[in-house]
């Protein structure tokens, strides 16, 4: 069982891809999970694409469970995100950090509702990211481009990357 730290904003970087993202996430999976709330690693790093580095997990609650699994991440050490803009408290993101092997490793726990249709637009998106190494590539360099212009902030950077997302989305509907 992973002890969960407290989370630090750090500034937007490039890092390439590595098999450890998920190891980590497997761990923090294990950490994670429930009889009732099931875990999936998405995001980058679940894709084996390059970025911050960040591990994004989707906490997976029954319908109705929502508070169940707020106070399950917050019992576990999670935070409240760390931004200007949050997500809104029916869908919450958590934060926290983990250290692996002397590597510490930011999380983003996003509270999603199991079976729903960003349940669903997450899996569709890791497969295609996973089957589609061109699209991984482009990703990479699209993120590359972005901090080349000087955008450090997360949540700039994460606005500035949202196109290409919502490109591949639109293109699996």
């Amino acid at each position: 069982m992973l002890n969960i730290l407290p989370y630090e904003t750090i500034p937007a970087r490039f890092l390439p891809w590595s098999a450890c993202y998920l190891e980590v996430a497997e761990q923090l999976i294990q950490t994670i999970r429930t009889d009732e709330i099931e875990v999936l690693h998405f995001g980058s790093t679940a894709a084996k694409v390059g970025g911050k580095g960040i591990i994004d997990l989707s906490i997976l609650y029954p319908t109705g469970q929502l508070s169940k699994a707020v106070q399950h991440l917050a019992a576990l050490g999670f935070q409240d995100q760390v931004s200007a803009q949050p997500f809104p408290v029916h869908r919450p993101r958590k934060d926290g950090a983990v250290i692996v092997k002397g590597v510490r490793y930011l999380i983003h726990a996003h509270v999603i509702e199991l079976n729903s249709e960003e349940h669903h637009k997450q899996l569709a998106y890791k497969r295609y990211l996973l089957e589609t190494p061109t699209a991984r590539e482009q990703y990479e360099n699209t993120k590359k481009q972005i901090l080349s212009q000087g955008i450090e902030k997360q949540e700039a950077y994460g606005q500035q990357k949202a196109p290409f997302v919502k490109a591949i989305l639109a293109q699996l509907n």
